[in-house]
């Protein structure tokens, strides 16, 4: 693979692109349960399909269970739709709910508060706090959350597809996962340089890149 493979891929279904990251966009002014939804979703692509994934949250979301605390039936969901470590992912999702909707000085209600934990003027702090506060969200998780609300859109999505291509391209020496905060952004820098190099913007790079691999432009 080289740069200009990816110039054409990205020329040859840049109308889906662009039509998928207006999607994501558009998501800004989605309320919290909408948003909460999104973090479910990129929770449960941990070690699991991004397709899988979806079509579980829907299920869960149809069933009214992304508002439940009953972690057997939401582990029961996710194992019938082959998501790996169900009852982990389970509990996540019914403890990042109590946190998110804990009382505030200004909003003293149960409700869903996601929304106030995100600050457009500074998406490097938000990342962190998501990454440091959801149970179950990696910096990896982090960053896809915040794509896929409209946000963040010099953040890479490292995952093990776009850690091979960037070594294909010789932009890393190693196949290796990052590990923790510095090595993720390390290697985030690198996708940051490729994405000037071929003056495509990072999150529709991962979208190029992804769609490359798949054959699809998804999420």
């Amino acid at each position: 693979m080289d740069k200009q493979k990816i110039l054409s891929h990205y020329k040859e279904n840049k109308d889906v692109i662009d039509s998928r990251l207006d999607d994501f966009e558009k998501l800004r002014d989605a309320d919290n349960k909408r948003l909460f939804k999104e973090l479910v979703f990129v929770i449960l692509t941990s070690q699991s399909s991004a397709k899988k994934s979806w079509k579980a949250t829907e299920k869960l979301d149809e069933l009214d269970l992304l508002e439940s605390s009953e972690k057997e039936e939401i582990a029961r969901i996710l194992e019938l739709h082959d998501i790996q470590y169900e009852r982990n992912k389970a509990s996540y999702i019914v403890e990042n709910r109590k946190k998110l909707s804990q009382p505030t000085l200004t909003d003293p209600s149960g409700n869903l508060k996601l929304k106030d934990r995100i600050k457009p003027d500074n998406l490097d702090q938000t990342r962190k706090w998501f990454v440091e506060n959801i149970n179950g969200l990696s910096w990896k998780g982090g960053s896809h959350f915040l794509r896929n609300i409209g946000y963040g859109n010099s953040f890479a999505i490292i995952s093990s597809r776009i850690v091979s291509k960037l070594y294909e391209l010789d932009y890393i020496e190693k196949l290796d996962q990052p590990s923790d905060q510095e090595s993720y952004l390390e290697i985030e820098r690198k996708m940051q340089d490729l994405a000037k190099e071929t003056g495509i913007d990072v999150k529709a790079l991962d979208l190029v890149l992804w769609s490359m691999e798949t054959g699809e432009v998804f999420k």
